[in-house]
């Protein structure tokens, strides 16, 4: 079962590498290369004649390069993936954040003021949260997300998530996989598309090509990163409304994998999650022994005198003996 589910993983982690990595950077490097050859010779017929007047070794050493850049650019998406959500919701760097991400703020706060109630419920956090506001749309949705078991719940989304996930059923958790593998995926189109619209432009002019590949370049790539970023968008909804429907119905599958009973009524449950969030968060342990009685009470065993010094049973012993060979020296003169 276990080398089972490494495989299943790594089928999964393989497939979604394809996706969101592989094909991206596939099809940025063969856009790019197409342009940088373009840029150089007027139509398609001299490229191909160019490209077969090539000898042998030197057609295999550019393949070999072209490859080694797909890899590469690959595996750096790979491994920005996380770095990269956190830019699009907008966790910039201190000067960004006190410039761009200030007016950014400023107008999703006027924006979430202005809607009606409930109207962007789930593309904002609550108007009694507005200091939760992200300067970027895809920062706000996925907040809104994150925010909804605390206030409903008063569960730390953060700290409960990676714990809930392991109990979800197979569906669900497919269901999370694939959207956050789609606004993954989007989100590195976008970057690329951008990047393209740079060097793509910027090797036409360098190389002296024709202004209208400059100006397809340019605005092609723009375009295709603005759809990215809207796709994006869609995506984030999608994976927001998966995890409040994970803490809606499987919240307490959870509580029953930690051996905890079923609160019996809201305010009894906000109580409990308060309790295991501060454990696993702060270490405070989840039940407190019962301090003992102020007045403990002790067993009736054997009277205690009330003087200092006690009667042992010797001493009762030995005045009785002499108390009853008193009385029977005595009872003949009475």
């Amino acid at each position: 079962m276990f080398t089972t589910t490494l495989g299943e993983a790594a089928q999964l982690a393989g497939r979604r590498f394809v996706r969101v990595a592989l094909l991206p950077s596939l099809v940025f490097c063969s856009l790019l290369v197409l342009v940088a050859a373009l840029a150089g010779e007027p139509t398609l017929n001299s490229l191909l004649r160019a490209w077969k007047s090539q000898p042998v070794e030197m057609k295999a050493l550019l393949v070999g390069a072209f490859l080694s850049a797909v890899l590469l650019v690959a595996a750096f998406l790979d491994s920005t993936q996380f770095a990269l959500l956190r830019w699009a919701e907008g966790y910039w760097g201190r000067i960004a954040d006190r410039s761009l991400g200030r007016l950014g703020r400023r107008c999703h706060r006027l924006r979430l003021l202005r809607s009606a109630d409930g109207a962007v419920h789930h593309l904002y956090p609550p108007r009694s949260r507005l200091h939760e506001v992200r300067p970027t749309r895809l920062g706000n949705i996925l907040k809104a997300a994150e925010l909804y078991p605390g206030l409903r719940y008063g569960i730390d989304a953060v700290l409960v998530w990676p714990r809930l996930f392991q109990v979800l059923p197979e569906g669900l958790a497919g269901a999370l996989s694939t959207a956050r593998a789609e606004l993954s995926a989007l989100l590195a189109r976008a970057v690329l598309s951008c990047a393209f619209a740079v060097l793509g432009a910027g090797c036409v002019a360098l190389r002296h090509g024709s202004t209208v590949l400059l100006l397809t370049c340019l605005w092609g790539g723009v375009l295709s990163a603005w759809a990215s970023y809207r796709g994006a968008l869609n995506a984030a909804a999608v994976y927001g409304q998966h995890v409040r429907v994970a803490f809606d119905l499987h919240r307490m599958d959870l509580l029953e994998a930690l051996g905890e009973e079923r609160p019996r009524d809201p305010d009894a449950e906000r109580d409990r999650w308060k309790r295991i969030c501060l454990f696993w968060h702060r270490g405070i342990p989840l039940r407190h022994e019962a301090p003992p009685p102020e007045n403990p009470r002790t067993a009736p065993d054997l009277p205690v005198a009330p003087t200092g010094r006690g009667i042992s049973l010797t001493q009762v012993s030995l005045a009785a003996a002499l108390t009853a060979g008193l009385l029977g020296v005595l009872t003949p003169y009475v």
